[in-house]
């Protein structure tokens, strides 16, 4: 093997070898790290833990779930978080209850240098025994899903 070969051979296993390391670098190491319900209760104006509301009726209190992002982000393009929530039709000594889905999306375009951030969703708050929340996160390099499975209780 000539030596210009050899140097060929050297250039194009360096060439290899930076762009695949480039390629790993860039490639956001972001994740989804859960979701937080808690209240905004107007009466208090202060967000609080469910059980902590001022009226047991789930009135005067609006939902905001805390959707928790862990990596850190600088990209052209912004994220995607889509938060979606839902109730199915419910029967109770109260009366019944209607199904119902809601769904927001925020744009991220740069997370937190800490490595957490915590993305905030307002949603009217409407009693259910059992809500089902799936936060999803899109973007170049990054797809995750979170679910949670709880209730948005009220005094019967």
């Amino acid at each position: 093997m000539s030596s210009r070969t050899k140097l060929r051979a050297l250039f194009l296993g360096g060439v290899l070898l930076v762009s695949s390391t480039a390629g790993s670098a860039s490639a956001p190491a972001v994740t989804l790290e859960g979701i937080e319900l808690r209240v905004f209760d107007r009466a208090k104006g202060a967000l609080v833990a469910v059980d902590e509301a001022s009226d047991p009726y789930g009135m005067n209190v609006d939902a905001v779930l805390l959707v928790k992002v862990k990596g850190t982000y600088e990209g052209d393009k912004p994220l995607r978080l889509k938060l979606t929530a839902s109730a199915p039709k419910e029967e109770s000594e109260a009366g019944s209850r209607r199904a119902w889905k809601t769904a927001q999306t925020r744009e991220l375009h740069v997370l937190a240098e800490g490595g957490v951030t915590v993305v905030p969703f307002l949603l009217t708050y409407q009693c259910a025994s059992t809500v089902k929340v799936v936060a999803t996160l899109t973007g170049p390099g990054v797809q995750g899903t979170r679910t949670l499975d709880t209730a948005f209780p009220c005094a019967e």
